[in-house]
């Protein structure tokens, strides 16, 4: 189907890999000359590989010149300057520190012990760097380690709010359960949104992966959050034999969360950190998640209701039409998950927003408005999309569910200022759902990496893609930094 590049998941060594259909699945076959041959599931669903690749951004534009092979690429990242995407979300990690020592924890190596905590003055410097880049990444994830183990959290995503970033904390959520005033201080300092682990309803699965019982905190976290108003993004990490099964149990927990869960992602285990050489790799691994949405929600959410990231590009080309400062493209690779927005009505029934429309028909007409952006001006876009929006409505659902006039001035305010406070009394309904699919050595795909919109930032200041810094770069650039460290002190 495609020839591409990876890497050797025990060298390291760049090799040639193939993309093959099987069984009603993609996988990647490669061969090391000197560790063997590797396959691995690529892609569950032949079926919705096939569908995603018709939002494919490179495709849509005609864009041909997106080689998939640099020279260097993925071991250059520090000094490369071919990066197809520019940063969407930049990920820092404040601390290596953490409260529990999970067993398929993906940054932290078995074998790679490292004392890696950036000080306050070096994360202010990240984040500065971050927020002189053109165009600037519209939101900061703190990561690590547990970033709530640092004191001085609060006065880092301060600054972060100042610099007028969107702040995003990744946490397991102990530190908020015991202390409640952590919150608060949360609050205050400008934090957005809480990116709050959540795998189970079941404590013997956190137990057995996470090595203690979490269900209660978490709950009593989501509480605390609610009570400080601070938005929640739930992120599960996905195990066959594990918790696969709950997955329309936790969709169906941020539908009735919906007024403080504004996403869930789903994160299939990606074998990087502890779970590198994990004997269970494919075992884990070889479900469909679109498939069990549809089954676990009964019909509700269907297989053809999820669509990749990228089919955000056109939309945010017309909103760049009205910012001041624009937002990068969404322009990752199709194959790096799906997501929808759904809505939870009144009575509780969920809703995906591609039901209220003949998506099909608005994306062909949005992404039309898309391609001649540069020629007109703001009430001709405004025109465009009234237009898009009226010749596609399901106009009895949407009257039913929500109500013509609230959707169309929705629809104008989000993409004349794209914010939380734009989409109105709509906020409290809507939550993002999806599946994003991080790489490890054996799903490695450079061509991928290079459309990461995810990406680190490094203490020299220096971008490199999701993937490509925990599968590559990970390891020397915490050793390099802990061994400057011990050398100034």
């Amino acid at each position: 189907m495609k020839k591409t590049k990876s890497i050797c998941p025990v060298c390291q060594k760049k090799i040639d890999v193939e993309l093959t259909e099987a069984n009603g699945k993609i996988l990647i076959t490669k061969t090391c000359r000197e560790h063997g041959a590797f396959s691995a599931t690529h892609w569950q669903s032949s079926k919705v590989y096939d569908f995603t690749e018709k939002f494919d951004f490179f495709k849509n534009f005609g864009d041909s010149t997106n080689p998939t092979n640099p020279e260097g690429c993925p071991y250059i990242c520090e000094s490369c300057s071919k990066h197809v995407s520019d940063t969407v979300i930049g990920v820092i990690d404040v601390t290596k520190q953490c409260d529990l020592k999970c067993a398929i924890c993906f940054s932290t190596f078995s074998d790679h012990e490292v004392e890696y905590e950036p000080s306050k003055d070096e994360l202010i410097q990240m984040l500065t760097f971050l927020s002189q880049r053109n165009p600037k990444p519209p939101a900061i994830l703190f990561s690590g380690g547990e970033p709530l183990q640092r004191d001085d959290i609060d006065e880092i995503i301060g600054a972060a709010h100042k610099l007028r970033f969107m702040t995003i904390l990744a946490t397991n959520g102990i530190r908020i359960a015991e202390s409640p005033e952590i919150a608060a201080k949360l609050k205050k300092c400008g934090l957005n949104i809480v990116y709050l682990q959540f795998d189970s309803f079941h404590d013997e699965f956190y137990e057995k992966i996470r090595g203690r019982k979490l269900l209660e905190m978490k709950l009593k976290a989501i509480e605390i959050c609610r009570q400080h108003d601070i938005e929640i993004i739930l992120v599960n990490t996905l195990m066959r034999g594990f918790n696969d099964k709950e997955v329309g149990d936790v969709i169906r927990f941020a539908a009735r969360n919906s007024d403080i869960i504004r996403g869930l992602i789903f994160q299939p285990i990606a074998f990087t950190g502890r779970a590198t050489d994990n004997p269970f790799r494919e075992a884990w691994t070889d479900w469909r998640f679109v498939e069990e949405v549809e089954n676990q929600t009964h019909g509700e959410i269907t297989t053809v209701d999820f669509f990749p990231l990228s089919v955000m590009v056109s939309p945010i080309m017309i909103m760049r039409k009205f910012m001041k400062k624009p937002w990068p493209l969404f322009s990752c690779s199709p194959h790096c998950g799906v997501v929808n927005w759904m809505y939870v009505s009144r009575s509780g029934k969920i809703i995906p927003i591609n039901h209220f429309v003949d998506f099909t028909k608005f994306f062909n007409l949005i992404q039309k408005t898309a391609k001649s952006v540069e020629t007109k001006g703001r009430f001709a876009l405004l025109s465009s999309l009234f237009l898009a929006a009226m010749q596609s409505l399901n106009w009895a659902v949407v009257t039913k569910e929500i109500g013509i006039f609230t959707l169309m001035k929705t629809i104008l305010k989000t993409h004349i200022s794209p914010t939380y406070d734009s989409l109105g009394v709509l906020r409290r309904r809507i939550f993002l759902l999806g599946c994003m699919a991080f790489m490890d050595s054996y799903t490695f795909d450079v061509n991928r990496v290079r459309r990461c919109v995810i990406h680190y930032v490094t203490p020299k200041l220096k971008i490199v893609p999701f993937c490509a810094y925990n599968n590559v770069h990970r390891i020397e650039t915490e050793e390099e930094y802990a061994s400057k460290q011990n050398l100034t002190k």
